[in-house]
């Protein structure tokens, strides 16, 4: 409702000033949700503890899930976990407790942009005609809007950080709701947020972005995610859905993916295979968003350990604070933990320990993990427990292995002799190494002196070692990979499986040491394991006693890693498959602006893709970024960082073996663009980053649509244009555009076969074929394209006569479109706004038309007095569809007396012609006249035929009664004679 009708009536005894005043008071805006207090906050941490609440009654269809685990039982609200439970929460009011109804009504929008905050009735998108379906807010504020309706598949709406007050929202088929740029969007829904299948709301954004809440009585109704479901990962609605009013109900039909939460006592309904993910990480974020201190915590401890290890070395034990059961994510404030080994004998030291005692030990960390060293030089079995940590944990401490991927009885075995891997100093942990790239290691097989503590060689000399690797994480070795050490091939084992051994000759040193060179062909977290088999052998310095037959074993000192080669990053096309980048030649990739795959793949030194790349326990971060430009050189100043969106994370590829995956991404700009690979923080798995991570070229990204951003057309003379003459003004503006229509301004004179346009004329009604507009329309259109335009400025354009110069037409009302005749990736105009149909197809129409009309100058006999000059009468003629007539809206065509010439003196008189240039008026010679010089000497009398030099879109097939042909008007003139009606024949021949 607009404003005013909200005022009434004012008597007229106000002062203009307090008229002001309740003006001012009337148009006051809302305040939007405020920040919550202590006890909100309280209030809002209890219910993001659930993310999903139907109070009143929460029901969910087959195969529904959060979190990756199926939902099961009765109440009404799925845990995180998956097992459906009841509370009964208090819910924080709502700020402005009432909508703001007197604030909303205003102009009505369709297709708009840019649209400024403020108050507005209809809001709507529409795809009739060559409208696209699309409106955008700009500049954030506060929105107050009756309805925002989208009328018409593949609808978008971009919003602008702020607050949006909307009575109504109802969404069609295919309909996009997107935040631009990136912010906070809060929406307070009065009445309904209602859409019909495939709706997206804040798909790509941060879960804290995206804000709905819900007034007394509304309601959520989503339809149906037709592609969801199975292995679709794409998020229809990412964010939260709020209301403090138990009359309030959100419904999501079959197959949606919801992030973020839906919180009311009211109730929840979704459908059939929803799929909720609702993360530690995402509950932080909402609880900021809302702004809330975050209060994840800590959900289990786990302690990472060494099964077994020689005592003259320290056992790493490394502590998790996980937030959430899978661990996937860690708890990142401070935490303390009491570590106790179980048994009298070993101890503690290093690492985070801040004190011990024996067994005993405190470690304080934060970000999640600490560790410790665990010594026991006498050797012994101990077993690790977490008693006590502040803050507590909601579930039991958790034991596995130190690659974090086998459970464990918590049991750590320390023997004073045996076999370990180190680093090639054979003090050290292994570092990360490259796969295919041969990196050294030493095994040593020692005892430890029990009264020093020290590492002493138990063999020296050749020996038989058996050697095994396991693959810790992944934890399962892929087929047809490799490792060997010095150059003997040594099985691959999964985690946690019987372990396969193979015999390798190695040769001890004095300090027990054998040299190894490794090469893993793969990628991952390794645990080398060695069996040393020891036969009956006089002791040392007693020859007549023999220490007893004895196997050593032992492992590598730690997991250690072997990394990616080369990281790089490389599109996807439609089937899947690896696209090789193009630039100037070859097929294009995808338009710019449309969402396309893409993966970092993992290869090793040889070039060959590492296959257990992705199918780490727990997915490595990793993305993509703008490097530079491979295609055009040199590329506009704008293609930067800014035109690249990588909307959804990388995630493990379904598709391909050796590769994370990311789906959606888009280009805003046309070429092919160079992008660089990284893991989060550099890292993989802890042993750093891959040796090359090189810039790889994706694309070649091409024009999505071209589009006519204006034009006119223009007649030669002013209302019409005579066939033939090349004065007819063709201006237009066409820009080579992305998906949402940004200008792609590398489309220009570095980009190799940009788009050849060509005009088409028709007639209303329509021309036939027999007029042969398809070849008369002639206008030589520019080729060249600036920065993503084409400027089109033709002041030659003409549509010629009939080859056989017979009149034809007139053609009142012509109509000039554009076409796209070439461009190498078939790009045109969208379908849509070619609405201008002609014989020689179908184009965007021109704004204007011409009026065109086949004429000719025509002169009329004259005859005089000898003593005067004798004046000409020149006038132009159309044909009007059955005869000439004269044409008196020529006003344009020029004439002068140096066009006017003798053809043929009947009598020997002497003349020339005179007079002043001009232009008709009305068709006829104007105020300027024309006319022949009364004759000079004897004889003073005569008669002449003459002609006029006319322009050739003004000439014509004339023939004289002796069959002579001849362009040019002619006509007789004479001087102070008249012949009578023998000549009148012959001048009739001359002029009709």
């Amino acid at each position: 409702m607009p404003l005013s009708k909200s005022i009434p009536l004012l008597t007229t005894s106000l002062t203009s000033s307090l008229v002001a005043l309740l003006l001012a008071t009337a148009s006051l805006p809302a305040q939007a949700q405020s920040t919550p207090d202590a006890t909100q906050c309280d209030q809002y941490s209890e219910l993001f503890d659930y993310g999903i609440i139907g109070e009143s009654g929460f029901d969910y269809g087959n195969n529904s899930e959060i979190n990756g685990n199926p939902i099961d039982g009765s109440g009404n609200t799925p845990t995180p976990e998956g097992q459906v439970d009841t509370v009964d929460l208090n819910y924080p009011p709502l700020n402005p407790s009432t909508f703001p109804s007197g604030q909303t009504g205003g102009p009505d929008l369709t297709n708009a942009t840019g649209i400024q905050a403020g108050s507005y009735g209809t809001i709507s998108t529409n795809k009739q005609g060559k409208a696209t379906p699309f409106v955008s807010f700009t500049g954030g504020g506060t929105y107050y809007i009756e309805e925002l309706i989208f009328d018409g598949k593949d609808s978008t709406a971009e919003l602008a950080p702020g607050d949006y007050f909307i009575e109504r929202l109802n969404l069609d088929n295919n309909s996009y709701i997107n935040i631009v740029p990136q912010g906070q969007v809060r929406l307070y829904v009065r009445d309904y947020l209602i859409g019909d299948n495939n709706i997206f709301v804040n798909s790509n954004g941060p879960v804290g972005d995206m804000l709905v809440y819900l007034y007394e009585n509304a309601y959520v109704d989503l339809g149906n995610f037709n592609e969801g479901g199975g292995s679709n990962t794409v998020v229809n609605f990412n964010g939260l859905i709020y209301s403090p009013y138990a009359s309030t109900s959100v419904t999501l039909g079959n197959n949606n993916n919801y992030q973020g939460a839906i919180l009311t006592p009211g109730t929840v309904s979704v459908g059939a295979n929803t799929s909720f993910s609702y993360s530690p990480e995402v509950q932080d974020q909402l609880l900021e968003a809302v702004g809330c201190e975050p209060t994840s915590s800590i959900h289990h401890l786990r302690i990472r350990h060494p099964q077994s290890i020689v005592s003259c070395y320290s056992a790493v034990v490394e502590v998790l604070a996980c937030a959430d059961a899978s661990c996937s994510q860690l708890y990142a404030g401070n935490v303390a933990v009491d570590l106790n080994a179980g048994t009298s004998g070993p101890t503690w030291q290093g690492g985070n320990v801040t004190s011990s005692s024996g067994a005993s030990a405190t470690l304080n960390f934060s970000n999640g993990s600490g560790v410790a060293g665990l010594q026991w030089v006498s050797g012994g079995t101990a077993t690790l427990s977490a008693p006590a940590s502040s803050p507590a944990p909601v579930a039991a401490t958790q034991c596995v292995t130190s690659n974090g991927t086998v459970a464990t009885n918590c049991e750590l075995t320390f023997s004073t002799a045996g076999l370990i891997i180190t680093d090639a100093d054979g003090q050290s942990v292994i570092p990360g190494h490259y796969a295919g790239i041969d990196f050294p290691s030493v095994l040593r097989a020692v005892e430890t002196n029990t009264t020093t503590g020290a590492c002493e060689a138990r063999v020296s000399g050749p020996q038989t070692v058996e050697l095994a690797v396991e693959c810790t994480n992944p934890v399962a070795c892929q087929p047809g990979q490799t490792y060997t050490v010095n150059g003997n091939t040594v099985p691959l084992n999964d985690a946690g499986s019987a372990l396969s051994y193979t015999s390798v000759n190695l040769n001890f040193d004095s300090q027990g040491a054998a040299n190894l060179t490794n090469n893993y062909s793969d990628v991952g977290l390794l645990s080398m394991h060695a069996r040393l088999e020891l036969d009956e052998a006089p002791a040392a310095g007693h020859a007549s006693v023999s220490d007893p037959t004895t196997t050593l074993t032992g492992s590598s000192l730690n997991d250690y890693v072997i990394k990616p080669h080369t990281l790089e990053v490389v599109a996807l096309d439609e089937n899947d498959q690896l696209w090789t980048a193009t630039t100037a030649s070859g097929p294009g990739f995808v338009a710019a602006g449309e969402p396309f795959k893409m993966v970092v793949l993992s290869r090793n030194a040889g070039g060959a893709i590492t296959p257990n790349f992705g199918n780490e326990v727990s997915p490595v971060a990793v993305t993509a970024s703008f490097d530079s430009m491979a295609y055009p050189l040199p590329a506009d100043a704008s293609s930067d960082g800014s035109k690249l969106a990588i909307n959804q994370p990388f995630s493990p590829s379904t598709a391909l073996a050796g590769a994370y995956q990311t789906e959606g991404a888009t280009w805003l700009e046309a070429g092919t663009v160079n992008l660089r690979a990284a893991f989060s923080g550099n890292d993989y798995l802890g042993g750093g980053d891959a040796l090359e991570r090189p810039a790889s070229p994706v694309g070649r990204f091409y024009p999505h649509h071209f589009a006519l951003i204006n034009s006119s057309l223009t007649n030669s003379c002013t209302t019409f244009s005579y066939m033939g003459d090349t004065g007819v003004n063709l201006d237009a503006l066409v820009e080579a555009q992305a998906l949402a229509g940004q200008r792609l301004r590398n489309y220009g004179s570095n980009y190799a076969n940009t788009a050849v346009l060509e005009s088409v004329a028709r007639n209303t009604p329509a021309d036939q074929p027999t007029d042969n507009f398809v070849t008369r329309w002639q206008a030589s259109l520019p080729t060249a394209w600036t920065t993503g335009q084409l400027l089109i400025a033709v002041t030659n354009a003409t549509l010629s006569r009939r080859a056989d110069a017979q009149p034809d037409g007139p053609f009142e009302q012509v109509e000039v479109g554009l076409q796209v005749a070439s461009e190498m990736d078939n790009r045109d105009f969208p379908s849509g706004d070619a609405t201008l149909a002609t014989i020689a197809g179908d184009a965007v129409p021109l704004s204007g038309s011409l009026l065109l009309r086949y004429g000719r100058l025509v002169l009329d006999n004259s005859y005089g007095p000898e003593s005067e000059n004798l004046p000409v009468a020149l006038r132009a003629e159309y044909w009007n569809g059955a005869l000439f007539t004269t044409h008196g809206l020529d006003q344009c065509s020029e004439y002068a007396p140096t066009e006017l010439s003798v053809v043929d003196y009947i009598d020997p008189i002497t003349t020339s012609a005179d007079g002043a240039p001009g232009s008709l008026v009305d068709g006829r010679v104007g105020t300027s006249p024309l006319f022949w010089l009364a004759p000079t000497g004897t004889p003073a009398q005569g008669e002449f035929i003459f002609e006029f030099d006319a322009p050739s879109y003004l000439e014509y097939p004339w023939q004289d009664a002796d069959g002579n042909s001849f362009s040019d008007p002619r006509a007789f003139a004479g001087f102070g004679l008249y012949r009578g009606n023998t000549r009148k024949a012959t001048e009739k021949d001359l002029t009709q």
